[in-house]
């Protein structure tokens, strides 16, 4: 019962860190302070916990697995190659060794989309479970990556997010921390329903700048906070900086005609025309930027059973094998 009181009381707290964890992430989009992911990743989740996390203990964390990956590249003898460090990231996360405790990250099939406890969808929960999802995980492989300077990028699919770096040709090698594979571009377009459009106008598919990766966390700042406290303006705030500085962030134009969608619901019942046909028109303006981004729904639903049957070949594969 104490336990429960103290989170309730710290909750209630946590207004203000939100705010705090906006105006220093909103820093570094202006050019006001360095970009760093690892920074505005801790700072989002930090303010769901009201500011009760430690930053030095987090980057402890980061830094302990940066020992255990220069360690594994200095024993296999790939320090100097091409895709030395990538390969590294990938077998510390996916491949149980002595790097890692002989326990690799997990995929966790329980709340996929942090729709009951939004805290599934975090770093910190990963790095304390050793499980995670599309979310944490590739999150997790870019810190590493910047901690370490490997060239490897976020990219973004429906509903999902995946890595990107370059091979020793130069080519693009897709990075699906999901079930631990290097999938070929049409299997990721026929598997996640991605159309020709949404690949012309560049919302899926691409490596994200390392400003459209901090831009993304202004996006679990807002979700985080609706997950506490519901829509308002806070998280429209945050969706309008996101559109600002990653215009062609398509789920950040989703979530502020959702936002839109609740306020007129809301106005329509209290009968405030002009307001109502105000939203009404805003909505219009989204939802063509939406469908000239080519953008195609994927029920959250469905890509859950995505999920589940990605993971059911691999094991079927690990049987065969």
């Amino acid at each position: 019962m104490l336990l429960a009181l103290t989170l309730t009381d710290s909750f209630s707290q946590s207004k203000p860190a939100y705010e705090s964890a906006f105006n220093e992430i909103q820093k570094m989009l202006k050019g006001e302070a360095e970009l760093d992911f690892k920074r505005a990743v801790f700072l989002t989740e930090n303010a769901f916990y009201s500011n009760t996390l430690d930053y030095k203990v987090f980057c402890r964390q980061i830094d302990d697995i940066e020992n255990r990956l220069n360690e594994f590249m200095v024993d296999r003898g790939v320090s100097n190659q091409v895709m030395g460090k990538q390969f590294a990231i990938f077998n510390y996360m996916i491949e149980p060794s002595k790097y890692n405790n002989n326990t690799r990250m997990n995929y966790d099939f329980d709340d996929l989309m942090g729709n009951k406890d939004y805290s599934k969808m975090f770093v910190t929960k990963l790095l304390n479970t050793k499980t995670g999802n599309c979310h944490s995980l590739p999150y997790l492989f870019k810190i590493l990556s910047e901690e370490i300077e490997a060239q490897a990028f976020l990219a973004l699919g429906p509903n999902h997010l995946y890595i990107k770096h370059k091979d020793d040709k130069g080519q693009w090698v897709n990075v699906e921390l999901t079930n631990g594979s290097f999938p070929r571009d049409g299997w990721v377009i026929s598997s996640l329903s991605i159309t020709m459009d949404a690949i012309k106008s560049e919302i899926y598919m691409e490596p994200l700048s390392l400003k459209e990766s901090v831009a993304l966390t202004m996006i679990d700042l807002a979700l985080a906070y609706k997950s506490q406290f519901g829509h308002d303006d806070f998280t429209v705030k945050c969706i309008d900086k996101v559109i600002k500085y990653f215009p062609k962030c398509v789920n950040s134009y989703m979530i502020k005609s959702e936002i839109l969608g609740e306020r007129r619901t809301a106005l329509i019942k209290v009968n405030k025309v002009k307001e109502v046909t105000l939203i009404e028109k805003e909505l219009k303006v989204l939802y063509d930027e939406i469908e000239a981004m080519g953008y195609k729904d994927m029920p959250k639903e469905q890509y859950e059973q995505w999920v589940k049957n990605v993971e059911a070949e691999k094991n079927k594969a690990r049987n065969v094998k």
